[in-house]
């Protein structure tokens, strides 16, 4: 008497996975759908998060590089409001802008201040702030920050004087 044909028989059974509500099994020797990704979350994650760290970071530095520049900005700003005032003594807009950078924190490193102190004659004040952003990412070289700001001196004038 002849064998009668072997028969596969296929079962639904539940999904185990999102997305997919029922799978089939193939054969004790071949998974179908989840079953045969097991493992590969972790390999790509370790793929991935370099890159997410190295985003991160940049992301990170480039938020400390415009605060730095801001900081640089309103030294310069409070530097030339301090010299342009009525009468002012020469170095106070200086000084001013160092007591701001020395409250301001360590966002703007190594900084300068260069504050061009006017005339009798002159009708315009110029303040620079120059220095080196914060690192936080230690082999990225940037660039450096200056700020300029400007303005007129406060002065006395006829009506008929400029």
């Amino acid at each position: 008497m002849p064998r009668p044909p072997r028969v596969r028989i296929r079962h639904r059974v539940p999904a185990t996975t999102a997305g997919s509500r029922w799978r089939r099994i193939v054969g004790p020797d071949r998974l179908v759908g989840a079953e045969r990704d097991r493992g590969a979350n972790p390999v790509e994650l370790a793929v991935l998060m370099p890159a997410i760290l190295i985003l991160l970071l940049a992301s990170i530095q480039a938020a400390a590089w415009f605060i730095a520049r801001s900081t640089a900005l309103n030294a310069a700003q409070s530097a030339v409001s301090a010299q342009r005032a009525y009468q002012a003594e020469p170095g106070v807009g200086q000084q001013r802008a160092e007591d701001f950078l020395e409250r301001a924190g360590d966002w703007l490193v190594r900084w300068e201040v260069t504050v061009t102190v006017p005339e009798p004659d002159d009708t315009q004040v110029s303040a620079t702030v120059t220095g080196e952003p914060l690192r936080v990412v230690p082999l990225i070289s940037l660039p450096p920050i200056s700020e300029t700001a400007s303005g007129t001196v406060e002065r006395f004038t006829d009506e008929e004087a400029p």
